[in-house]
């Protein structure tokens, strides 16, 4: 779903709500899963998309905004919940796997005399590069950008930018080598 600057809020919360009710919806009778993609690939605006069942679409802080851009041939399994809060822009031919956790925003905790929820959030963008694979269960948080063609191992955490054809697993995600090589992957430590 992409908000163009002509498009008003109204509208494209409007498409977010009518996308989230679609989205949490289950894909057990083939006629209705058919009629529930075409009608997703419209109000999402992503062409070629595939969603499994009950995937959750949240903007759990509205105060930060919210933006989602799905690309072309984009696959999200099911229960998967994406958190758009402070953004996240997901690429072509990207494969979001079942149970995964995208979340584009943290929450400030720094001063102790204030409750941790009384101290707002922070919007934290997340981008998902081409033909990168996301798998089952792994949790992106504050990531900022995993790069075209990543590999995110089940079940990894990922808090810190991913770069492109790189394997990354583990909780925390560490890269562990370059696609295609055996060479170790840079860590981006150095």
């Amino acid at each position: 779903m992409i908000v163009e600057d002509t498009e008003t809020t109204a509208r494209f919360l409007s498409r977010l709500r009518m996308a989230r009710m679609l989205a949490a919806g289950s894909n057990d009778v083939p006629l209705l899963r058919t009629i529930r993609r075409h009608l997703l690939i419209k109000l999402l605006r992503a062409p070629n998309l595939r969603m499994g069942s009950h995937v959750r679409l949240d903007r759990s802080h509205p105060n930060l905004g919210g933006r989602l851009y799905l690309g072309s041939a984009v696959e999200i399994g099911p229960r998967c919940i994406l958190d758009i809060s402070g953004g996240i822009d997901i690429r072509d031919a990207v494969t979001v796997s079942e149970d995964s956790l995208l979340l584009s925003h943290d929450h400030n905790f720094d001063d102790p005399d204030v409750h941790w929820r009384d101290q707002g959030q922070t919007a934290k963008p997340l981008t998902i590069g081409e033909g990168a694979w996301i798998g089952a269960r792994s949790t992106l948080v504050g990531a900022g950008t995993i790069g075209a063609g990543a590999v995110i191992g089940a079940t990894s955490l990922v808090t810190r930018p991913v770069e492109p054809n790189v394997l990354a697993l583990g909780s925390p995600a560490r890269p562990i080598r370059l696609r295609g090589t055996r060479r170790v992957a840079p860590t981006g430590d150095e």
